[in-house]
């Protein structure tokens, strides 16, 4: 919710251009949780579900440790490219550089309550963000002194605040020397994560560039316009699946009917809310959407309103092959997936764009994303039937 929020707020208080380059800045910080969840939080969730054991312990301090661990160097790595000379907007680069290790972390200790399943502390840690920010936001509003800048400063100050909170919870903190054993002993699986997730997070920049290049930054301000509007069926979507991969675990762990079972749960409930929420918005009248937007976004983003919501449905259905892939250790069929996805994807954004400008990439894109959501439950389908996790999709 606190992403809906920020968006929100940056989107009325930022020309076209500037919530362009808002959005690509966003799309970063996307790479990095990606990045951070795929060496910290996903090898927790297959590896270590089920109880508050003093293993479960010792594995979320190396586990956030690792999350904090890429958070600085995603903010070394942000600051250096917010700093390249002719940067346009790079105050809000700048924010989103240095609140990376308190979003990172926050993420981290959602993960490790959801594992064991505590949903409640996950949600009391959510809400802490969504307080300390929304004061934030207040004192800012309250002085005059809102900016797009100052925004995302004030959404990544409240999730440090959550961060620490965490540490509260959990009553245990991040032990840095632990991030060198942590990444060996899941060495396994890390790399094939990674590289899934750089592609999937990778693919979505680079089709977003191509899109920007093609028909210009208003096409990409329209179609995140469109995304923010979506914002709630990204917090169900990410909700569910750091509950779904402990659940799927243990399910296999009972039988592969019900390991089947939890998967088709999981991709019918966040398919039908996505397609749900976005179904309000196509209801209610353009008032709305000037309201939450302002004017100039919302004129670019109801157009592509559609495919949008299509391309998120489809998008978050796949939680459920997601989940089984994930508990049954079978990284290189996920892995698979993402390298055909990406390709398609790249191709049918930047075609769409060639073809008819950001209508045409948004289609493009929901059709990509509806053959990408056949492609993960087929794996998934082979996953279980043949027990055999480690192959391929090309077999």
């Amino acid at each position: 919710m606190s992403n809906l929020v920020v968006g929100v707020l940056v989107a009325r208080s930022s020309t076209v251009a500037e919530f362009g380059v808002y959005a690509l800045a966003f799309g970063g910080y996307t790479i990095a949780l990606n990045m951070s969840r795929a060496v910290a939080t996903e090898p927790l969730a297959v590896r270590h579900s089920g109880s508050r054991t003093p293993a479960w312990r010792d594995a979320i301090r190396a586990s956030t440790a690792t999350a904090l661990a890429v958070g600085v160097l995603a903010m070394v790595v942000g600051l250096a490219i917010a700093l390249w000379p002719g940067i346009p907007a790079r105050g809000v680069l700048i924010a989103f550089a240095v609140m990376m290790p308190g979003l990172l972390v926050q993420d981290a200790w959602r993960w490790a309550f959801f594992v064991v399943g505590g949903g409640r502390q996950a949600f009391f840690s959510d809400l802490v963000w969504l307080v300390g920010m929304t004061a934030i936001f207040g004192l800012l509003y309250a002085t005059g002194m809102a900016s797009a800048t100052l925004l995302v400063f004030g959404w990544g100050a409240g999730a440090l605040i959550a961060a620490f909170f965490g540490r509260y919870q959990s009553g245990v903190r991040p032990r840095l020397r632990a991030v060198k054993s942590w990444l060996h002993a899941h060495r396994d699986l890390t790399p094939k994560y990674v590289a899934e997730m750089v592609l999937m997070s990778g693919t979505v920049q680079v089709y977003m560039i191509g899109i920007t290049a093609v028909t210009g930054i208003a096409a990409v301000t329209g179609i995140r316009g469109a995304q923010i509007l979506m914002g709630p069926v990204n917090v169900l979507n990410q909700g569910i699946r750091a509950f779904a991969v402990p659940e799927a675990a243990r399910a296999l762990k009972h039988s592969t009917r019900r390991l089947r079972l939890v998967g088709l749960a999981v991709t019918t409930f966040v398919g039908a809310g996505a397609l749900a929420w976005g179904a309000v918005f196509l209801l209610l009248p353009d008032a709305v959407g000037r309201e939450l937007l302002g004017v100039a976004v919302w004129a670019e983003a109801k157009p592509v309103l559609v495919p949008v919501i299509l391309l998120w449905a489809f998008g978050a259905a796949n939680a459920g092959a997601f989940a089984i892939l994930r508990a049954t250790a079978a990284a290189n069929r996920g892995l698979s997936i993402r390298i055909v996805s990406s390709v398609l994807f790249v191709i049918a954004g930047i075609g769409g764009a060639a073809t008819a400008g950001a209508l045409g990439a948004a289609w493009a894109l929901a059709i990509a994303a509806s053959v990408t959501l056949l492609l993960w439950w087929w794996q998934a389908d082979r996953a279980v039937r043949t027990g055999h996790f480690t192959v391929t999709m090309l077999e």
